[in-house]
């Protein structure tokens, strides 16, 4: 078993629970300010893992820091956005199974052949989204309009998001994390150029003050977590399993929020994890 995808299943259960924390904060605060005050905080924990990891960045790891900041930092914001305004169960699988199809269609253009049993697994992840969405409530014709929206919002983020795993691996490893470092800078930047336009407050409400730092601290962990994984696995194995976070963004809604569980996501889950296995395997 190769122990990058051990990594990126870590690293998945930390992105998880950054982005609940973020959506969860979001419920009390502006998704623009969420996203920029957890973008400062990721600034500080980048700065703390620099201390071990250290490199040499090219012109070229900049560019795609850069692109990958942009992508990311807009996903994020939209992630964000979209777990305040609908069910996380439904909207935590839409931007996964759209993440997901990115880096595997980017990995085989870049001529990766993943084995039949890592082919195997993507299509069980692939096919826990779903079920991870059946919340088993009925349905309402008059929240349809809300739902698309959700739908629509989710969407967008997990084009955005999937881009972001895509540039962050064509970073160089020998870079170390300073292209990371300007990735997140230019969240913070281009967030903190909107905030003042729109003359918002830069700061959140007490009660999302604290999911939003920590949201913001486990999300540069678990970026580095993916950095890492990704240049000793393959893409589109890597960013399956980093896509498989919503499992643990839908057991804590669950535990905080107290939204159900139905039988399919059950199911859902369990699908996820064979698909951690066979991609790790395979």
């Amino acid at each position: 078993m190769n122990p990058a995808y051990a990594l990126a299943a870590v690293t998945s259960g930390v992105f998880g629970t950054a982005d609940f924390l973020g959506g969860f904060a979001s419920r009390r605060a502006s998704a623009l300010t969420v996203t920029f005050v957890s973008g400062l905080a990721g600034l500080v924990s980048l700065c703390v893992a620099q201390v071990w990891i250290h490199g040499a960045p090219a012109p070229a790891d900049f560019g795609w820091g850069l692109a990958a900041g942009l992508c990311g930092g807009t996903g994020v914001a939209l992630l964000f956005r979209a777990y305040a305004i609908g069910p996380v169960s439904i909207a935590a699988p839409v931007i996964s199974l759209v993440s997901l199809a990115v880096p595997v269609i980017a990995g085989i253009a870049l001529g990766e052949r993943p084995s039949s049993l890592a082919i195997g697994g993507i299509v069980l992840a692939a096919g826990a989204f779903p079920l991870l969405a059946s919340t088993g409530e009925r349905f309402d014709p008059r929240g349809v309009h809300a739902v698309a929206r959700v739908v629509g919002i989710a969407s967008a983020s997990g084009v955005l998001v999937g881009g972001f795993l895509v540039f962050m691996s064509r970073v160089s490893l020998s870079a170390g994390l300073i292209p990371l470092f300007a990735s997140r800078l230019v969240t913070v930047a281009l967030f903190g150029t909107i905030l003042g336009v729109r003359r918002a407050p830069f700061w959140p409400a007490a009660s999302a003050r604290r999911p939003t730092i920590l949201s913001g601290l486990l999300d540069s962990f678990a970026n580095v977590g993916y950095f890492i994984a990704v240049h000793h696995g393959a893409l589109a194995l890597v960013g399956t399993i980093i896509s498989l976070s919503p499992v643990s963004t839908v057991l804590l809604a669950r535990l905080v929020l107290r939204e159900r569980w139905s039988v399919p996501q059950r199911w859902g889950l369990a699908l996820a994890t064979t698909a951690i296995v066979c991609v790790s395997l395979g």
